[in-house]
């Protein structure tokens, strides 16, 4: 089992800044949209902005590990259980 977990560990780290990077985009998109927000500067100089846009750019690099997590689990059971 921790061998699985580990796999992860074994990605590039051009993954692992490519995965921040569209987390932060998709959070700073998202508290873009936010009706109270005029400019950058208020998302970025609001205090409860900057603790949502962390807490978001978290919540997204979660469903993405777990995406990947997922992908890596189903491509090696399909290439354990393919008939050859």
């Amino acid at each position: 089992m921790l061998k699985k977990i580990v796999r992860l560990g074994l990605m590039k780290s051009k993954s692992h800044i490519l995965i921040f990077f569209i987390s932060l985009s998709c959070a700073i998109t998202l508290g873009v949209l936010d009706y109270e927000t005029q400019s950058f500067s208020d998302l970025f100089l609001g205090k409860g902005n900057v603790v949502a846009l962390v807490v978001y750019t978290l919540l997204f690099m979660a469903v993405a590990y777990t995406a990947l997590w997922f992908w890596f689990q189903t491509k090696e059971f399909l290439e354990k259980n393919t008939p050859r």
